[in-house]
């Protein structure tokens, strides 16, 4: 009799043991489920829309609105926080510094949302979405814009809870930059200005640790 007993518990332990090995990470506690991260990548502008509206510095008014492939090539880097919700949707807060087009570069703070079809501490592809604002530097302008981008990647597990993610997305930035004076050095004035709208379209590559 107490061979049988010794013999199923044996059983019942192994057979838990070989489920254990199969487990994706698990959720935990309510602060194990952060995580943060880094994110460097490449900006690739291909269109750009203006409308612009101000007056000159002899009183007369002059409006400009065209639109255009423009190729032009930034830089970003990114830190974020996040909260895994489940084992494949992550919340994280993205901010850091970024170009888009000649002479622009912002702050920018988005929410993103990375949702992984399997389990987000596997390898395997993934799409996120994000969106925010993003302030201007180095610039008189005192709007800030809006960004949102689309796109997806793959993940790699480097160990158990530290991840590489390749990734490529579509980024728009409606944008109030700065207006150059036609008629002189420096930009317009803002109380000249009566309406300042840009879009900039832009292909990005980048590459991320989370941890």
């Amino acid at each position: 009799m107490m061979k049988r007993k010794l013999f199923i518990s044996m059983i019942l332990l192994l057979t838990l043991s070989s489920g254990a090995t199969g487990r994706t990470i698990p959720l935990g506690s309510f602060f194990d489920r952060f995580v943060v991260g880094a994110e460097w990548g490449y900006t690739q502008c291909v269109f750009r829309s203006r409308n612009y509206n101000f007056i000159s510095e002899e009183g007369y008014r002059i409006f400009e609105q065209n639109s255009s492939f423009y190729a032009h090539a930034n830089a970003q880097v990114l830190g974020t926080i996040g909260y895994r919700i489940s084992d494949q949707l992550t919340l994280g807060l993205y901010s850091g510094y970024i170009g888009i087009g000649e002479q622009n570069r912002l702050i920018p703070a988005c929410l993103r949302a990375s949702y992984f079809p399997s389990t987000d501490s596997e390898d395997g592809l993934f799409a996120y979405a994000q969106g925010g604002v993003a302030w201007h530097v180095h610039t008189t302008a005192g709007r800030m814009g809006w960004l949102a981008t689309l796109g997806g990647g793959y993940r790699i597990r480097l160990s158990y809870d530290t991840h590489l993610d390749l990734l490529v997305g579509l980024k728009y930035l409606h944008d109030h930059p700065s207006i150059p004076n036609p008629e002189g050095p420096g930009n317009v004035p803002e109380h000249n200005i009566r309406m300042n709208n840009a879009g900039y379209c832009a292909l990005d590559i980048s590459i991320a640790v989370s941890f």
